[in-house]
């Protein structure tokens, strides 16, 4: 009865008396020994506690802020719990597009052109990233942002805006470098639109993108194609969110457009920055 109730306390061994020497140094040489086993095995777990959580944050950091990515580690267990099961989900979506670029792509050096996309891409991801916006794809010299992923943002549409804004006036003195090397672009086309989408990881065995595809993704990227330089244009429901938190946000209607893909015209606004 003591022994069970000694395990059951937690003991690890048990000596009888009379104590043999011994007896007694070799049950302490184990228990040592097993002791130091424990202690190796909590480090092992610990370890790899910390490499699986810096592989999702590496993971994620590919599409959110670092600060969103901690949020992330801290509050899901893997990268599949955020990132894996596809599902619909109201989107703010904004697209970034360089004006220019192809005329650039003919005339300039591949070298060159490449170290001027990444400064570029540097530039409006870090501003998407202050903005906590999450990055869906880059493609030519096109960004997709997505907000309200993967963690629901109230205010999708205001930082949407604010993140268009930061885009022009950050990309602004790498414009005027390129501008005095002799580069071809003239600024960045912006287009924001917002709607239901289906997020999640789309692809083949091989590869795997996370993506966001629906209405409010194509809208925006034809209102980008339809923008001029330094121009965002914001599709109707987007325009009244901003200007229901930001009545001085300046935008201005530029009337009824119709848009490749869709059968009637939507009203469509803008701001020159």
């Amino acid at each position: 009865h003591d022994r069970v109730r000694g395990i059951e306390a937690g003991a690890d061994d048990f000596l009888s008396k009379p104590v043999n020497r011994e007896e007694l140094l070799a049950r302490v040489k184990t228990l040592r020994r097993l002791h130091e086993t424990r202690r190796e095995l909590e480090a092992r777990r610990l370890a790899a506690e910390v490499e699986h959580k810096e592989a999702i944050r590496k993971a994620f950091s590919r599409y959110v802020s670092p600060r969103l990515a901690d949020r992330i580690v801290g509050e899901l267990a893997s990268e599949q719990e955020a990132f894996g099961d596809a599902h619909r989900i109201h989107v703010v979506a904004l697209f970034a597009d360089l004006r220019g670029f192809t005329r650039l792509t003919e005339s300039v050096e591949v070298g060159e052109v490449v170290a001027m996309l990444n400064e570029y891409f540097t530039v409006l991801t870090e501003a998407a990233y202050r903005n906590e916006g999450t990055i869906f794809s880059m493609a030519g010299d096109s960004l997709l942002v997505g907000f309200n992923v993967p963690f629901p943002q109230p205010d999708a549409a205001v930082r949407a805006w604010r993140t268009a804004q930061d885009m022009v006036a950050s990309f602004a003195p790498v414009l005027m470098r390129w501008t005095q090397r002799g580069g071809m672009p003239t600024g960045i086309g912006l287009g924001i639109a917002s709607g239901e989408a289906i997020i999640g990881n789309i692809g083949s065995p091989h590869y795997m993108s996370y993506t966001v595809i629906g209405d409010a993704i194509n809208t925006a990227a034809r209102l980008t194609q339809m923008a001029s330089a330094s121009e965002v244009l914001v599709s109707g429901p987007v325009h009244d969110a901003i200007r229901a938190a930001l009545p001085d946000a300046g935008l201005a209607p530029r009337g009824n457009l119709a848009l490749r893909g869709k059968s009637e015209a939507i009203p469509v606004y803008s701001l020159r920055l």
